[in-house]
């Protein structure tokens, strides 16, 4: 049976992964989690969900700041039957787990990456901090230019011609050399089939064909080195390597109401009426039912009558 981890939060944004055929899927603040949270409330390796049969149990995994169903802490290195509906919390992060047939997460790598960048997007965009991606030269003749990725899905150009979105003055640039390409949590490289070619990391970029840009890799036009900036990225990056943070009792977040557990909005108009009584109506008797009662009262006379003629003779 599939298990689904739904991700709450305050600002109706939820999350959700499911799994099915995992034994064991593992909650925490780790690259290698199942189900990624980046808060430094969560432990690199928090706690996990294992199969038991048709049952699942919960267990802490040694977390520093614990694991609640509810508002009932588990021991650490201790288990609990949990079940569809369940609320868990782990750090600052609610999640609810629901046992159900939903759509299995096919890849569960990508989509709980994307979870961890989805989750530090809003807390940066709720403090006000730039999210955007950009090209920034380190090394050549225009080092220190920058390239803001502003816009999802244009394609930028690099290259020595100045209609370029990044011009570069190096002679070994084609006039058009490559397009760089934000795809939603992504940035794709494209070499316009420049003759010098485009280098990512020590790779040749494949002709005119999209290939990921990873932020550990640096790429080569000519003699000009170019980095990617993910603000994202590298925040993310920062909060997993860090310690856990030790929370205090007032930390802890409360628990986000779902939509359809909300009560019904208060209205300030008069109070509707009440509902008319229905009138109460009365007994009706047939014929039958009037011949039934009168030889009942005759017969019930004419035993009283004998009852006393026996008490008196």
């Amino acid at each position: 049976m599939p298990i689904t981890v739904l991700v709450r939060s305050e600002g109706g944004s939820d999350v959700r992964l499911t799994f099915d055929g995992m034994q064991r899927v593992v909650i925490g603040r780790g690259a290698g989690s199942d189900v990624r949270l980046p808060d430094a409330g969560v432990s690199h390796r928090h706690a996990c969900l294992v199969a038991r049969g048709a049952e699942f149990l919960l267990v802490d995994e040694g977390s520093t700041n614990g694991t609640f169903v509810g508002d009932v802490r588990i021991a650490p290195h201790t288990s609990r039957i949990v079940r569809s509906g369940d609320a868990v919390r782990v750090g600052r992060v609610w999640l609810e787990l629901r046992v159900d047939q939903s759509p299995v997460t096919r890849d569960v790598a990508s989509a709980t990456r994307d979870l961890a960048l989805a989750l530090l997007s809003q807390a940066m965009a709720a403090r006000g901090q730039d999210l955007t991606a950009s090209v920034r030269v380190v090394e050549g003749n225009d080092q220190g230019a920058t390239l803001a990725l502003a816009d999802e899905g244009r394609a930028y150009v690099l290259g020595r011609g100045a209609e370029c979105d990044l011009p570069l003055s190096d002679a070994d640039a084609s006039r058009e050399h490559a397009h760089v390409e934000r795809r939603g949590n992504s940035i794709v490289v494209r070499d316009l089939g420049a003759k010098n070619g485009t280098w990512l990391g020590d790779a040749r970029a494949p002709e005119n064909r999209a290939v990921v840009w990873r932020p550990a890799q640096m790429m080569r036009i000519g003699r000009t080195v170019l980095a990617l900036v993910e603000p994202l990225g590298d925040a993310l990056a920062k909060i997993e390597s860090a310690p856990d943070e030790k929370l205090s009792a007032g930390d802890a977040v409360a628990r986000p109401v779902a939509a359809s557990a909300l009560p019904a909005p208060v209205t300030h108009g008069p109070p509707p009426p009440a509902p008319a009584l229905a009138p109460r109506r009365r007994p009706r008797f047939s014929a039958v039912d009037l011949a039934v009662m009168v030889t009942a009262v005759c017969i019930l006379g004419l035993s009283l009558a004998g009852l006393l003629w026996l008490l008196h003779g």
